[in-house]
């Protein structure tokens, strides 16, 4: 089969590739769609950690075309989605139901084989079942929004909040829907680029922001009364972690949901922190987060068909690493 693999920082080539044999509690899928995460680049750029070799990509759909030797819900033929993220089961983490933060997790498309190729082999405990009729394309969006599910667990957002979102991507994008369906009385986006600060406001968003917009800390504070109650950044940089911080009000809480790059690192004021009791969290893969996330997306509850802005198919991916496309969402790699 013909896959991409990554081999090292900025150098992803694609070539025949041999496939194992499958073990019995395996399928065999044949990949038809593989969404492009802010993940992969940061791997593919040395700003995050992976195997080498490893075949990336993390957010795919596909078909089954081969079953290992055990008996298993999925029979040829079957559309599917896939969640890449794979705990143990017997570390502390996994026992306490935390496993997310399981010691010994691994994931496909970053340390085992995933999506961007022909085929993948895929353990049967991963793989979630797709209507024949429902669009590949638009349940390879099932990983992302389970990860944004968890970090709208992490926001705690109640009816009648006010919400803000830092970063009109992809995931922005969904936290903007996902805020609106949790009951946020007040959202506000902020995003550089008009075309996507124009799809947050389609989706639900009530305002607004280019990044750089003049006095935009005091506008936000007038809007909000300076009572914001959570603060989700979802771009993943020093700045827009410290705009968060910037924005709190008293009693607010913060989600730093954006993968930032290893040496990013930021300062609190430790006194600010404590006199307003602000809450800081993070946001880390999706415990339990998969079936709901493909369950909104059959329902047609989140739209990201608005966000696909560029299908590719495998043997120009390197188009994606080496170009910066400006207005681009989220990028696809499909296999016909």
């Amino acid at each position: 089969m013909q896959a991409a693999v990554f081999n090292g920082v900025n150098n992803i080539v694609l070539e025949d590739y041999s496939l194992r044999t499958l073990e019995k509690s395996e399928l065999l899928i044949k990949v038809t769609c593989c969404g492009v995460c802010g993940t992969d680049k940061h791997i593919y750029e040395g700003k995050a950690p992976s195997s080498i070799p490893v075949i990336l990509g993390h957010e795919y759909t596909g078909i089954v075309v081969e079953r290992g030797n055990s008996h298993s819900n999925f029979n040829i033929g079957d559309r599917v989605a896939i969640d890449p993220n794979i705990h143990c089961g017997f570390c502390d983490y996994c026992k306490k139901g935390k496993v997310n933060l399981c010691e010994n997790l691994k994931a496909l498309g970053v340390t085992l084989n995933g999506g961007f190729a022909e085929y993948s082999i895929v353990p049967v405990s991963q793989i979630y079942s797709i209507p024949k009729d429902f669009d590949l394309s638009v349940a390879a969006f099932a990983e992302p929004l389970s990860c944004c599910l968890r970090g709208m667990e992490q926001a705690g957002i109640t009816h009648g909040d006010s919400v803000i979102i830092i970063g009109g991507g992809a995931i922005g994008l969904m936290m903007v829907q996902l805020a609106k369906i949790a009951g946020a009385a007040k959202i506000i986006l902020i995003e550089p680029e008009p075309f996507k600060r124009n799809l947050g406001i389609s989706f639900g968003a009530d305002y607004a922001f280019g990044s750089a917009d003049n006095n935009i800390l005091d506008e936000i504070k007038e809007l909000t009364q300076s009572q914001t109650d959570v603060i989700i950044e979802c771009v993943g940089k020093s700045e827009t972690v410290e705009l968060a911080i910037k924005l709190a009000g008293k009693g607010s809480k913060i989600v730093i949901f954006g993968l930032a790059p290893m040496d990013h690192n930021i300062k609190i004021n430790l006194q600010y922190l404590f006199k307003n009791e602000i809450r800081i969290s993070n946001s880390y893969l999706n415990p339990f987060t998969f079936k709901p996330a493909v369950d909104l997306l059959i329902a047609g509850k989140i739209n990201v068909q608005k966000l696909i802005t560029n299908q590719i198919g495998l043997k120009d991916i390197n188009n994606i690493f080496h170009n910066n496309i400006n207005g681009s969402i989220k990028q696809q790699i499909i296999n016909n």
